[in-house]
C-alpha cells in the first residue's frame, strides 16, 4: 500500500462525506467501487472514525429523528432504511427505542390528516368508509406503521374498527 493510494482513498472518502452524512458501510462500498483494497479501506475508515467524522450510532439517531418527523415514517420503515444503509441491528434497535408509542401515533395521525379531513370521514357511507379505511390502512402500513398503530388511528378518528 503506497501513500499515494492511501491519500487518493482519503480524498474519495472525504468528498463522499461532504455531500451528506454517511454510514461506515456506505463509505466501505464507495471505496470498494473505487477499486481500493480491503487494507486501504480499513485504514481510511479507521482514520475517519478517529476524527469523529463517522459514527453509525449518531447517524442512526439523526436519521430516525429526521425521517420520523419530516417524512412521518413509522418504525418498520425506518428500520428497513437503516438496514439498507448497513447499520447494525443493535444500533437500529437502540435508535428506534427512543421513539415513543405516543410519538408514533401522533405521526400516523398527522400523515392521515394530510390525506383526509377527519370530519368528512365520519359522513361517508358504509361502503365508502370501508374503501377509505382500506386505502388509508395501506398508506400507513407502507409508511412503516404497525397494525396496532393503524387501529389506534381509526380509534382516534372514532371509526369502528370492527367494520374493518
Amino acid at each position: 500500500m503506497t501513500e499515494d493510494v492511501l491519500e487518493s482513498a482519503r480524498k474519495v472518502a472525504r468528498r463522499f462525506l461532504e455531500s451528506a452524512a454517511r454510514t461506515q458501510s456506505e463509505i466501505e462500498r464507495r471505496l470498494e467501487r473505487g477499486g481500493y483494497s480491503e487494507e486501504v479501506i480499513a485504514q481510511v475508515v479507521a482514520e475517519i472514525e478517529a476524527r469523529g467524522w463517522l459514527n453509525d450510532t449518531e447517524f442512526a439517531r439523526a436519521w430516525v429523528e429526521d425521517r420520523a418527523d419530516r417524512k412521518q415514517y413509522g418504525k418498520t420503515r425506518l428500520a428497513m432504511e437503516l438496514q439498507r444503509k448497513g447499520i447494525a441491528s443493535e444500533t437500529i434497535a437502540e435508535s428506534l427505542s427512543e421513539v415513543s408509542q405516543d410519538d408514533e401515533l401522533a405521526r400516523a395521525l398527522g400523515a392521515v390528516t394530510k390525506k383526509i379531513d377527519p370530519e368528512s370521514f365520519q359522513s361517508l357511507s358504509r361502503e365508502d368508509l370501508q374503501a377509505e379505511k382500506r386505502r388509508l390502512s395501506g398508506f400507513l402500513l407502507r409508511r412503516g406503521f404497525s397494525w396496532s398503530v393503524v387501529k389506534q388511528v381509526f380509534q382516534s378518528l372514532a371509526v369502528n374498527e370492527e367494520e374493518f
